[in-house]
């Protein structure tokens, strides 16, 4: 395929149609053939004894001017044809209207007009060829996207060679023969690559693009690569895998690659693979997570503040307890003789209470502590009962009942303890405070945790207060929308986020719409099949 010239592709129209590239003087000499050939028709028919349709030869004129004229000049031309042949009958016979030579003249005329039709449809078809040809290249070279025009051809018969050998698993094969990936990379002919390709890899014209391949691949390119053409050998029709490439000058550049494979019987001369830069998507995502982090952290950190009661509460305890057994101690080292069996005993408690004041100092500091996820395998049922432990104190507080309902075996799920316990308090506190204004029943906060399938756990908070506003519904996980008059309701919106980001969902329904009374439920489901969606 030709490729426009700069002027053309500025232009608001397609380029003019011409059947050859311009060679200076061929144009001429042809249009003097194809006079100097219609004059030598004309003379042989006129003067020729020989009584066959010589006009019929013609048809060679409008053939050869198909390429030299618009439609308006090649009619002209096959009027001026079939104007020849009549003058060339009148010549020779007159007004004798024999049978032999009126029906050679019927048919040349035949001959011109059919050939002048068959050129007509053929100028019109190359004008749509060059004009669809033109609109192609025209979105190729302008399109934002980098695109490469390849031919896979070689690659293509490899992998049936594959087959052939009975190979059937192709990333088993890949895996242990890393070099025929290697050797298919060099197999790929890169026919065309458009400007936002060279600019994409800053360079500086298209022959520094087309040059060498391999020399813009990073080990994830390879690796993308490889996917390809597993696509390829499973007959897929498309692909896409986010990537990196490398410039011209080693800058590492994010990279979306995608490509459309014609069907497996034909040729893969001409792919069409496509690199969407997202490094400066990858770093403003990058940048959000960061955000949402600090802005995780300092309402947790607001949290705790609203959990001081409960926090000094589960200190004193076994700070207390240390105290009573210290002294116990040392009153049964004070008899004669000392009871060291009883001073042990009162040691080793005071040593069990000192972990657990520890342990849950270490909790308060886990959850205060600003750091990066750590995306892990977790006991979901631990890390619930971890959570509704510091807030049992607050809940004991504004006579709330906090009930655990957790399912004895659950799915492994990778999460990230703090910020699964940093959801669970925000949904208990939630809760407690939905229930301020309930009297003549019970306040009582349900914490379950089910095994929604094998790959998916579902934990639920409930309440049994007012439930939620149903014109408040839709935006009840929007970033400041609250209906507490103190709140500043970034509480779920942070909830959401994190649900999200491990690839989960979050949402909520009020009791009454499934028959279970009071209150509202807040669910929140995650699954092993989008576990870590950092």
């Amino acid at each position: 395929m030709a490729v426009p010239s700069a002027a053309d592709r500025g232009a608001g129209a397609p380029p003019p149609i011409r059947a050859l590239p311009p060679q200076p003087g061929r144009p001429t000499l042809r249009k003097a053939v194809a006079i100097a050939l219609a004059g030598a028709i004309f003379f042989f028919d006129t003067l020729s004894p020989a009584g066959i349709a010589v006009a019929v030869l013609y048809a060679i004129v409008i053939m050869m001017s198909v390429d030299l004229c618009d439609r308006r000049g090649l009619m002209l031309v096959s009027l001026g044809c079939a104007l020849l042949t009549m003058l060339s009958f009148f010549i020779g016979h007159g007004l004798s209207f024999n049978d032999g030579p009126l029906l050679r003249c019927f048919v040349s005329l035949a001959a011109i007009a059919i050939t002048t039709l068959l050129a007509l449809r053929n100028q019109r078809a190359t004008e749509i060829l060059t004009e669809s040809e033109w609109r192609y290249r025209r979105i190729f070279q302008t399109a934002g996207v980098a695109i490469w025009e390849e031919d896979f051809s070689a690659i293509q018969s490899a992998l049936r060679n594959l087959r052939q050998r009975g190979i059937t698993d192709i990333r088993s094969y890949l895996a242990t023969n890393p070099q025929f990936v290697q050797n298919c990379i060099s197999m790929v002919q890169i026919l065309d690559v458009n400007d936002a390709a060279v600019r994409l890899l800053g360079a500086r014209d298209k022959i520094e693009v087309t040059a060498s391949l391999k020399s813009f691949f990073l080990p994830e390119t390879v690796e993308s690569f490889q996917e390809m053409l597993c696509a390829m050998f499973e007959g897929k029709r498309s692909f896409a895998y986010e990537s990196a490439i490398q410039t011209v000058t080693g800058e590492r550049r994010a990279i979306l690659m995608s490509a459309t494979f014609p069907p497996e019987t034909e040729s893969y001369r001409n792919v069409l693979v496509s690199v969407l830069d997202t490094t400066e998507r990858d770093r403003a995502q990058r940048a959000l997570q960061q955000a949402q982090s600090a802005l995780a952290h300092v309402s947790r950190v607001s949290t705790l503040g609203e959990l001081t009661a409960s926090i000094a509460h589960e200190v004193n305890q076994p700070l207390a307890a240390i105290v009573t057994n210290g002294e116990a101690c040392l009153r049964w080292l004070d008899r004669e003789p000392p009871e060291l069996g009883e001073a042990r005993a009162c040691v080793q408690r005071s040593v069990s209470e000192g972990r657990r004041a520890g342990a849950v100092v270490q909790r308060l500091r886990d959850l205060s502590r600003r750091s990066d996820p750590r995306i892990v395998p977790l006991d979901i049922n631990a890390a619930i009962e971890e959570a509704a432990l510091l807030v049992d104190r607050e809940a004991s507080d504004h006579g709330v009942s906090i009930k655990l309902d957790l399912e004895a075996r659950l799915p492994e799920l990778r999460f990230d303890r703090i910020e699964l316990q940093q959801i669970v308090i925000n949904l208990i506190i939630n809760a407690m405070h939905a229930m301020e204004k309930v009297a003549g029943r019970p306040k009582e906060v349900t914490v379950e945790s089910r095994a929604e399938s094998p790959a998916a756990v579902r934990i639920s908070v409930c309440d049994r207060g007012t439930g939620i506003d149903p014109a408040a519904m839709p935006r009840l996980f929007d970033a400041f929308f609250t209906t507490r008059q103190e709140g500043i309701g970034l509480g779920l919106s942070i909830c959401r986020s994190i649900v999200e980001a491990h690839g989960g969902r979050i949402w909520a329904e009020n009791n009454a719409d499934h028959g279970g009374g009071h209150g509202a439920s807040f669910h929140i489901l995650l699954s092993t099949a989008a576990e870590g969606g950092r």
